[in-house]
């Protein structure tokens, strides 16, 4: 089955080795959100004893970068064709560099970073972005490319402050040049509750931590909160089309709790932002959405659970207009609702994985995945709604974390996380091959079995990678896979100790005991996800882009070919 796949494949000719051109336009690489590259042939388990090196950029980035890095092969940039890898960043900038030899090609300003909810002191957000280079927040969430546009466009959303209003921008952009394409837009939005209250897009407590997501020609940009929680604020998800001749154009707008507002001073507040530690929001083949969101009082007018409008803590499904969710069937919510909330522990802090189709009676799988350590498997045609507070979630699959004494993890030490045991769970799940594999702040590298068909697909105890215990790193960023379709496939993640240096490790995939490659990768600045391609592996963190390959290898060779 063909994943709902951004992934640019075949956009130019083989290299010496037989190795596809490939693309990553968006995060993880696709739709689903797998984070799998499956046509590398040049990274292989036999031969990464050679990878070295390829460059780290010159001079440091304006202010830190916490998306994933972008890449598109053969592409016309300054007026001719080369490989392009493309950072975003804290300030409001991106830069477009030579994949290859890391030759700077344009770097652009979009408009000055907010740093007013980021203030040191006295500030109200618990995001450490007020001690980057820009104090703030400016491109948080990673951009997409549309490569029906030629040459291709790539979107994003700023966070700006010019002194008097704060702001978040939806901005296209040519990847040529990075001139605009067209005005950027201010997002707007409201909804009406229940109640009648009238709920309004307020930028100033937003912020757009989510990958963009572009399916079916339309965009959508998830929005959660920057902390503060002394004032309402809300999860969003917003939709736009784009034209060169017309600019954005929003289509439709879904307010995750418009029944929690409440006065300035009054809590609880709204929350239920979408934030999922940077991970995109999801689509399936049709076209429908799918996302976490972070906590939020359901309660708070009705003791027993979900109002019918409200959505903290949740899994949902939105159809392709953002239409909302009417029945059980499009959302899920846990049955111990209430005690998340209680111990701050967001099922929001982790986005979704889309398995490919099933055999069996459930073909349209989703896994999520938070704070809890508890991995939800659903069917996305049945996803099971809320049960209320005695449970048992109607759902396929329920995995409790594995540190409840069901699974041996040998000499692994588990950290507590809020007051449940386990790790925090801050990066969402990749798929490859029937394994998923699971990172987490603070702990250690996970693989599960993913078996296909079966009443319960999901291995109870996971394979654990020991360098946690051993005390390589304390956490990890969110991992990528590289394979040749369902052979040679490998795991990189970016781990870290004390002050965040960080290394870039790969894994065989199909036994983590088996570490085969680590460089130096500096200082991470959030959650960074390695993106592989075409021999390469990029990985953007504080201050630089960093570049590791095999000498005439790696890299994409050959002239465009027409779209």
């Amino acid at each position: 089955m063909l994943l709902a796949v951004s992934v640019w494949i075949g956009v130019c000719s083989t290299n010496a080795v037989g190795q596809s051109c490939v693309a990553v336009t968006t995060y993880h690489n696709d739709n689903f959100r797998t984070a799998q590259n499956l046509a590398e042939t040049v990274l292989t388990p036999s031969n990464l004893g050679t990878v070295r090196g390829r460059f780290a950029t010159a001079g440091t980035f304006d202010g830190w970068s916490v998306a994933q890095p972008l890449y598109l092969p053969q592409t016309q940039i300054n007026g001719a064709v080369h490989n392009v890898v493309f950072v975003a960043t804290l300030a409001n900038s991106v830069y477009a560099y030579d994949a290859d030899a890391g030759t700077l090609y344009w770097h652009v300003v979009y408009g000055p970073p907010d740093p007013v909810p980021f203030q040191t002191n006295g500030g109200c957000t618990d995001s450490a972005f007020g001690n980057n280079p820009s104090h703030g927040a400016g491109i948080v969430g990673t951009p997409v490319i549309d490569t029906s546009i030629s040459p291709p466009a790539m979107y994003f959303v700023t966070k700006e402050f010019d002194g008097v209003n704060h702001s978040l921008k939806l901005h296209a952009v040519d990847t040529s040049s990075g001139n605009e394409l067209a005005p950027a837009m201010t997002l707007q939005a409201s909804v009406v509750n229940r109640a009648g209250t009238t709920i309004s897009f307020a930028p100033e407590y937003q912020m757009s931590r989510p990958g963009m997501l572009l399916s079916n020609g339309t965009i959508y940009v998830g929005v959660g909160s920057v902390g503060c929680k002394q004032y309402s604020n809300y999860g969003w998800v917003m939709s736009y089309t784009f034209s060169v001749a017309n600019g954005f154009v929003q289509q439709a707008v879904f307010n995750t709790t418009p029944d929690l507002a409440n006065p300035i001073g009054i809590g609880p507040y709204g929350n239920g932002g979408i934030w999922q530690g940077g991970a995109g929001l999801a689509a399936d083949a049709s076209g429908n959405i799918y996302f976490q969101t972070a906590d939020a009082n359901n309660f708070y007018r009705k003791a027993t659970g979900w109002q019918g409008t409200d959505f903290g803590d949740s899994i949902v499904r939105l159809t392709p207009t953002l239409g909302a969710p009417t029945s059980s069937a499009s959302y899920f919510t846990p049955w111990n609702d209430k005690a998340l909330y209680a111990g701050d522990l967001d099922l929001g802090s982790t986005g979704t994985v889309l398995l490919p189709d099933q055999p069996g009676a459930n073909p349209h799988i989703l896994v999520g995945y938070g704070k809890a350590e508890e991995i939800y498997v659903l069917d996305r045609d049945n996803m099971g709604g809320y049960t209320g507070p005695l449970g048992p979630n109607n759902i396929l699959q329920d995995i409790a974390d594995p540190t409840t004494g069901q699974c041996s993890t040998g000499t692994t030490t588990f950290s507590k996380c809020s007051s449940l045991k386990g790790t925090c769970g801050w990066n969402g799940p990749v798929y490859w091959n029937n394994n998923l594999y699971f990172s987490s702040l603070p702990g250690p590298l996970m693989s599960y079995t993913w078996t296909p068909g079966a009443a319960a697909p999901l291995a109870v105890c996971p394979t654990v990678e020991a360098g946690f215990s051993s005390g390589a790193y304390i956490g990890s960023g969110s991992p990528s896979i590289s394979a040749n379709g369902t052979s040679g496939g490998l795991l990189w993640a970016v781990t870290w100790v004390g002050g965040r240096s960080a290394t870039l490790r790969a894994f065989d995939a199909t036994n983590l005991a088996s570490q085969l490659f680590q460089g130096t990768v500096g200082a991470a600045g959030s959650y960074p996800t390695p993106t592989i391609a075409n021999g390469t592996v990029y990985v953007a963190t504080k201050q630089r882009l960093y570049a590791y390959g095999i000498k005439n290898l790696s890299g994409c060779k050959g002239p465009i070919k027409p779209r």
